[in-house]
């Protein structure tokens, strides 16, 4: 397990992060990786992760919702989560 992270957690936070990859290679919709992290965001609230995903959840949502084509969205949640994959690689893959 990486940093003291649960394997509930980690197998959480790699799909998440495994996610994000997706949205990158265009393999999945902004909408998907919102309900991802929505998803993550609930299951880890009673682990008691330091990891916040609340305002990804919300950022997510708003570019989902807005009638924007597929790569303004993609561009725009690709900059939102920009840190959020920094975070997240720095959690499972510390070195």
């Amino acid at each position: 397990m990486t940093q003291g992270l649960s394997k509930t957690e980690t197998q959480l936070l790699e799909n998440l992060f495994d996610s994000l990859d997706r949205l990158f290679d265009r393999e999945c919709q902004v909408i998907e990786v919102y309900a991802i992290v929505f998803a993550t965001q609930h299951a880890l609230k009673p682990c008691n992760t330091a990891l916040s995903l609340d305002d990804y959840a919300e950022g997510l949502q708003k570019i989902a919702r807005n009638k924007e084509d597929f790569e303004s969205q993609r561009q725009r949640a690709l900059e939102l989560t920009d840190d959020l994959r920094i975070i997240l690689d720095d959690l499972l893959y510390p070195d």
